[in-house]
C-alpha cells in the first residue's frame, strides 16, 4: 500500500485540542453520538471560528462556547483573531449527561 496521502503539519493546523479534549476523543467510553457531534463541531469550526449559536464567554476575552448538535453538550474554545487564519484552542467538552 502506498502512502500517497500527505499528512498536514500540525503547525499549519489552525485548531489545537487541549490534552483533556484529546483524551476525551480517544476514550473508548465516549459515546459514539457524542464523539460524532464533537467531530461535526470541529468541521464547522474549520469553516468558521464562530459557528451557529457560538457565544462569547462573559469575563473571558477570546473565549467562546457553543452547543454540540443534538444538545449533547457544550464546547469551550479560545480564538486568536489576530492570526490568519484565526488560531483556535479547544479547551474542553462538557457533556450534557
Amino acid at each position: 500500500m502506498s502512502d500517497d496521502f500527505e499528512h498536514p503539519d500540525d503547525e499549519d493546523d489552525p485548531i489545537t485540542l487541549s490534552p483533556v479534549v484529546e483524551e476525551f476523543l480517544g476514550d473508548p467510553g465516549t459515546p459514539a453520538e457524542v464523539f460524532s457531534a464533537v467531530v461535526a463541531f470541529l468541521v464547522d469550526l474549520r469553516e468558521n471560528p464562530f459557528p451557529h449559536l457560538s457565544m462569547p464567554v462573559p469575563g473571558r476575552p477570546g473565549m467562546h462556547s457553543a452547543p454540540l448538535r443534538r444538545d449533547l453538550g457544550l464546547v469551550e474554545y479560545a480564538v486568536n483573531e489576530d492570526s490568519d487564519p484565526p488560531r483556535i484552542y479547544v479547551s474542553r467538552i462538557l457533556r450534557a449527561d
